[in-house]
């Protein structure tokens, strides 16, 4: 007989909780659009006001030969002067809105919101966290080993889970060093998350082949299992696009070290550690 298990991964863990803000972005993103600023000629408010200078001139002198001289064709010349200064003058300013819009990163040019953060692989400081990233994972493996080992279904899946969220904190961090919107979602945590669903969603079904249900309760660890080697394989690879040649960050060793761990982790996940 088997237990109807639900598909249980929920999203959102503890360790993904807290953003911070970084006063930077806006420097650090500034004029660098391919198509932006610096193929923009910048104009100045002195031919601005100029124009508008010139229409009001005309504009003034089309009044004038209306009504003091009755001179109609020097009136109609002066008013088709004027529109042609004040279309210059809006025309000028478009175009200055224009350079000013191409100065936004383009990632800022909606509301951005409150827990929005942006890194840069140029800065040291903000590079810090993902080089210890090994050693984080090390010690959630460490944690998560006692509920594997354990041989309890209910035990194994809750180590499974704690891995997962430490894996999604993980790539929401290294996410940080990418625009916003990068991948095609309103942030990246509504892109890993769904990511994470559609994961447990083949895996599960993966095991099941006979059917829903037909896996029994062991399909529960099975799953996250597969998951979590998915997510390794993600912020691995993920790190390899973003630091393949940085000076602040050695990918050669960050790498040996990431995998270091996996290898010692590895083994502990499977059915030969399951007792049902």
């Amino acid at each position: 007989m088997f237990d109807l298990v639900l598909l249980p991964y929920q999203g959102d863990g503890l360790l993904i909780a807290g953003t911070r803000s970084r006063p930077s972005l806006a420097s650090q993103n500034a004029g660098t659009s391919k198509f932006g600023a610096h193929r923009m000629r910048f104009v100045p408010d002195w031919s601005i006001q100029l124009a508008w200078w010139a229409s009001g001139i005309f504009a003034t002198g089309a009044a004038w030969y209306f009504i003091s001289t009755k001179d109609f064709t020097s009136a109609a010349y002066s008013v088709f002067f004027a529109i042609v200064f004040a279309g210059i003058a809006i025309f000028l300013h478009l175009k200055k809105d224009a350079f000013v819009a191409a100065l936004i990163p383009n990632e800022l040019k909606s509301a951005v919101p409150a827990d929005y953060v942006r890194r840069s692989a140029e800065i040291e400081a903000q590079v810090r966290l993902v080089r210890h990233l090994p050693e984080m994972r090390a010690t959630a493996c460490l944690s998560s080993s006692q509920g594997w080992h354990s041989g309890v279904t209910l035990d194994m899946r809750e180590a499974n889970y704690d891995m997962i969220d430490v894996l999604e904190f993980a790539w929401l961090r290294l996410a940080e060093f990418y625009p916003r919107n990068h991948f095609g979602t309103p942030n990246a945590r509504d892109y890993i998350e769904t990511y994470i669903r559609a994961r447990f969603a083949f895996h599960w079904a993966k095991h099941e082949p006979a059917g829903p249900g037909s896996g029994g309760t062991i399909t529960s660890v099975l799953t996250g299992g597969d998951v979590i080697r998915d997510l390794e394989r993600l912020v691995e690879e993920t790190m390899q696009s973003l630091f393949f040649d940085n000076q602040h960050l050695d990918l050669e060793d960050w790498l040996r070290r990431w995998q270091a761990v996996g290898s010692a982790c590895a083994p502990t996940i499977g059915p030969a550690v399951v007792k049902v």
